[in-house]
């Protein structure tokens, strides 16, 4: 099957691993292990839109990468957990705009799109997740 999902996804989550922001954080390529760090991001689930021909020899495809930011902070606030998560959304982010390709020629466009942010009390922390999605348009 002809796609750049699969490279795009390799590359996003090296992307998140060489930021500052997420120094410390455990970044998967995929779900966690079964016993996750109590900070964590995974770059996930691929969702394609839309492929169509572009000219009679090229075809672009249209997907979405699923990106779960996670923390738990002992003695924090929903506040503040949500501010870590906005903190570590913002360190891809800007590693996106300034490689908006992710070094694949292919890739036409991409967008960091916040979908949902949930905080809760679990077990002596506060713990949050930030569900985002890379939306690209790439090159057959």
């Amino acid at each position: 099957m002809a796609t750049n999902a699969f490279a795009v996804k390799t590359a996003l989550r090296d992307l998140a691993q060489a930021q500052p922001e997420l120094s410390g954080y455990q970044v998967t390529y995929g779900y966690p292990s079964r016993a996750p760090e109590r900070r964590w991001v995974f770059v996930g689930e691929v969702h394609w839109q839309d492929s169509e021909w572009a000219t009679n020899r090229m075809r672009e495809e249209t997907f979405e990468i699923a990106t779960v930011i996670n923390c738990q902070i002992s003695g924090a606030t929903s506040e503040e957990v949500e501010l870590e998560l906005q903190r570590m959304a913002a360190g891809i982010e800007n590693g996106l705009k300034a490689n908006p390709s992710l070094g694949i020629h292919a890739v036409v466009t991409s967008d960091f799109i916040p979908k949902k942010l949930v905080s809760f009390p679990s077990d002596q922390v506060y713990e949050g997740q930030l569900e985002c999605a890379l939306r690209v348009k790439a090159r057959l």
